[in-house]
């Protein structure tokens, strides 16, 4: 995935629009142990409804990129998964576990033996479009084929991405605190 051209506008009292940014979103992570792993965030909001105020900006910028979205709020981002062929069979319990700290997800981490490395389950509503590709979402029960252009919409459900191809997948991340 390349970068990502971040345009952000909002508007005045008097309802003019006004072009607040047209920057590349800078706030990427990326996992030593899946090389070609990348989450970019694009926006965060700290509570709902979101500010539309000066000060929305830097709000969202100086959110932490994490895979929680703030309570109360919401985060957008886009995240590519390359196929794991490469390091399914390599990555360990620590190296997922230090993934996570160093993302401030630490809570994300299951110490159980799931079907997944990275299998997590989180308090948020999800919604996630395929972009790019295709990829297996992994559920306690289930397994499920997901390719271009397909939606999920993940209510805290427990689940892994498992990117069984030769060519990465992207996917569009929309989430939103939950209760």
């Amino acid at each position: 995935m390349t970068s990502k051209r971040r345009i952000v506008i909002g508007q005045y009292p008097n309802g003019d629009i006004k072009r607040i940014s047209d920057e590349t979103a800078q706030d990427i992570i990326t996992d030593k142990a899946r090389p070609g792993y990348k989450s970019i965030k694009i926006w965060a909001t700290m509570g709902s409804p979101a500010n539309f105020g000066n000060s929305a900006k830097e709000e969202s910028d100086s959110y932490p990129h994490t895979l929680i979205p703030p309570k109360s709020g919401s985060m957008c981002r886009f995240v590519t998964i390359p196929p794991e062929n490469e390091y399914i069979n390599k990555v360990t319990r620590e190296d997922v576990k230090n993934f996570y700290k160093s993302i401030n997800s630490i809570e994300l981490f299951s110490a159980r033996n799931l079907k997944h490395p990275y299998m997590h389950k989180k308090n948020s509503l999800d919604y996630i479009y395929v972009m790019k590709g295709s990829i297996v979402l992994i559920l306690d029960e289930d397994q499920v084929q997901l390719n271009q252009g397909d939606t999920i919409v993940n209510l805290g459900g427990n689940h892994a991405w498992s990117n069984r191809t030769d060519s990465v997948c992207e996917l569009f991340i929309s989430s939103h605190s939950g209760y």
